[in-house]
């Protein structure tokens, strides 16, 4: 039993408990004999004292064991390869009924994407698993190493091993890599792989063409090996600007089992020139460089990155090819953002060096009031209500993820229009401080970065997902949006140029009124077509903007026209996207049971048939349920054996009164 009091409070207690007892029953005249005062005044003494002692609120304190049943996931492969193995039909649907006495059972009968097989990501999991059941061909071609995710997660990954081992008489064209964005005029390097099984002695030819069926480069292709595999480059040329598609294909040899792994296709997107961003420091930091990387990672975008001091020198003449500024802790104290730079749009990054004083005298539309020069590391909480342009929310939810970036301590006043993508949160508080945030004045677009460590957040978005592609598209974002500065298009869709075969598609739609702010009372509509689908869809209205899910399009080239009117005025916009199939469960149809073999052998796991569910049952069996021990506390007050003796004394005193006949 604890109490938040001193001890000697009991000692209060039972004196207030005595004066209160001996008040009633010792002074004054009485009715009652000595020998019933006493027993009446112990009576009021023991039920006066007790409520002092309650009205501390002590707490009682026990521990409670609570058995769970532990948790066993069950996973399905639904990749193209297991689709067309002879174990296309089978369901772990069975094994799931047979545990669900004595385990709770998750069953993912539709994990991962059809068109490519991670099995790392088939194993996220509940942290509170004790067992996986993976059902597989062992077929892996994205993602981090499954091996190796098993080994950091401590409990036993059962595999089933689906599909057929036998090579088979094929050949088939895999890792394609090209430039996704070429210039108009230069050449366009592609690069790709050729395997070949039980085809030694038989050549072949390998030709890419144009939408046109155009040829555009060849190769001879020898096999020389039962087991043959080999990367060849050829070089296309980039023609007019536009998204074109182009196809891969490798002429089929005799005999072969599969004919579909021998063509790919691919999209380029030709452009005429890229966008030059100025990357501003006030000092060296490491951040630069994470900023660069994430820009460049767009190829439509190229950077110089330099200092405040040697721009103000005279050392950076080429400032006027630069259409926008990334500037980091500018202005500072020492140094001011450089006249040269004053008319770009720029993307603000505010750190410890920023001198907010000589910030908010820029009327940016961000001010920031600090009475004391200290730091604050906020973390990331993103904001469903952002408008200005779209950001899926599984990038919002990996960036939420991230550490906290440093960011000068200070109280943000607005100005209205500003919109934050993410707030800011000091440990477990939300400080609704804009931690990233954009805003749209007339023309003109700005976007801040209230804090410094983004080197830190490229690294772990890294780390965390094993590629830096979260971060990328954040930064990509932001510069996307401040470089849209003239206020022409006043209504604009979103979309990616090329999307993978099965990902959900979004698009995103913005109108603009008179006073360039955001508006989305008027529907707007969306007309689609492809090489296989016409439809008209009508916009939903998010936030201050529109969306549009298309869900997964087959693979092809698509148009888009979207229209609105608002006041009178129609408002247009046309672009174009490709939906490019990925050939990776074609590539290869044997499947790999030495991988999942090693995977179940890692983590305390066994591979099995899958005619071997039964034996797999038991296996599982030996796994204890879940004990969770915690300790409650719980107010005194709140017992019913604490208020049952409390009403039983004053009930007893009560009785002795009356039979007394005093109450």
């Amino acid at each position: 039993m604890t109490f938040d009091y001193p001890w000697y409070f009991i000692l209060l207690c039972l004196l207030a408990g005595g004066a209160y007892a001996g008040a009633l029953y010792a002074l004054g005249s009485s009715p009652f004999s000595r020998k019933w005062r006493w027993v009446l005044a112990a009576l009021r003494f023991l039920a006066a004292s007790a409520i002092a002692f309650l009205l501390l609120a002590p707490m009682t304190r026990r521990t409670v064991h609570e058995r769970q049943k532990p948790l066993v996931v069950l996973v399905e492969d639904r990749s193209l390869s297991v689709q067309q193995s002879a174990d296309s039909a089978f369901s772990l649907q069975p094994l799931r009924e047979s545990l669900e006495e004595d385990f709770r059972v998750q069953l993912d009968s539709d994990a991962g994407n059809p068109w490519q097989t991670d099995l790392s990501a088939l194993l996220d999991v509940p942290r509170d698993a004790a067992a996986i059941v993976l059902a597989s061909d062992g077929i892996h071609n994205r993602g981090g190493s499954p091996t190796a995710k098993a080994e950091r997660m401590g409990i036993p990954i059962y595999t089933v091993a689906l599909g057929d081992t036998t090579p088979r008489r094929d050949a088939a064209l895999a890792n394609l890599r090209s430039n996704r964005i070429a210039f108009r005029g230069s050449a366009i390097p592609v690069e790709v792989t050729v395997t070949a099984s039980q085809l030694k002695g038989h050549t072949s030819r390998l030709t890419v063409t144009d939408a046109s069926r155009r040829p555009l480069a060849s190769a001879e292709v020898a096999y020389t090996d039962p087991h043959f595999s080999t990367t060849l480059s050829l070089s296309i040329p980039a023609g007019e600007p536009g998204l074109h598609r182009f196809l891969l294909s490798l002429a089929p040899v005799d005999g072969e089992a599969n004919t579909a792994n021998n063509s790919l296709t691919f999209y380029v997107d030709i452009i005429d020139g890229r966008r030059k961003v100025a990357i501003v420091g006030n000092a060296p930091h490491p951040d630069l460089a994470a900023l660069k990387q994430a820009v460049e990672s767009d190829p439509n975008y190229e950077t110089s990155v330099m200092l405040a001091a040697d721009i103000i020198a005279g050392k950076h003449r080429d400032l006027g090819q630069c259409q926008l500024a990334l500037l980091h802790n500018l202005p500072s104290s020492a140094l001011p953002v450089p006249e040269a730079l004053k008319e770009m749009p720029k993307l603000y990054v505010i750190g410890l060096q920023t001198d907010l004083a000589r910030f908010n005298a820029l009327k940016t539309g961000l001010e920031i009031v600090a009475r004391v020069k200290k730091g604050n590391d906020l973390t990331a909480i993103p904001n469903s209500g952002f408008s200005l342009f779209h950001f899926d929310a599984s990038d919002a939810e990996a960036i939420a993820q991230l550490p906290p970036l440093n960011a000068p301590f200070g109280e943000a006043r607005p100005q209205e229009g500003l919109q934050s993508l993410f707030t800011g949160r000091l440990g477990s508080i939300d400080s609704r401080q804009p931690l990233v945030a954009a805003i749209a004045q007339g023309g003109s677009h700005t976007a801040f970065i209230w804090g410094e460590g983004l080197w830190r957040w490229r690294l772990n978005d890294y780390l965390e997902h094993h590629s830096h592609a979260h971060f990328d598209r954040l930064v990509g974002r932001l510069v996307g949006f401040v470089a849209s500065q003239d206020g022409r298009e006043r209504f604009h869709v979103e979309a990616d140029r090329i999307y993978a075969a099965g990902q959900a598609i979004t698009l995103g739609a913005q109108l603009y009124n008179e006073a360039y702010e955001l508006v989305n009372t008027p529907e707007a509509q969306l007309s689609l077509a492809g090489d296989s689908l016409k439809a008209d869809y009508t916009f939903s209205r998010q936030g201050e903007s529109y969306a549009l899910a298309l869900g997964a399009l087959p693979e092809g080239n698509y148009r888009y026209s979207a229209r609105t009117t608002l006041n009178g005025q129609t408002f247009t916009d046309e672009g174009s996207f490709a939906v490019e199939a990925l050939n990776l469960e074609q590539a290869r149809l044997e499947a790999d049971h030495t991988l999942l073999r090693t995977l179940s052998a890692a983590s305390g796991g066994r591979m099995v048939r899958p005619d071997a569910l039964d034996d797999l049952r038991q296996e599982l069996s030996h796994i204890k349920p879940v004990i969770h021990s915690h300790t409650r506390r719980t107010e005194l007050l709140a017992l019913p054996v604490a208020l049952a003796l409390l009403l039983l004394l004053l009930a007893a005193e009560w009785v002795l009164r009356k039979y007394h006949g005093a109450i």
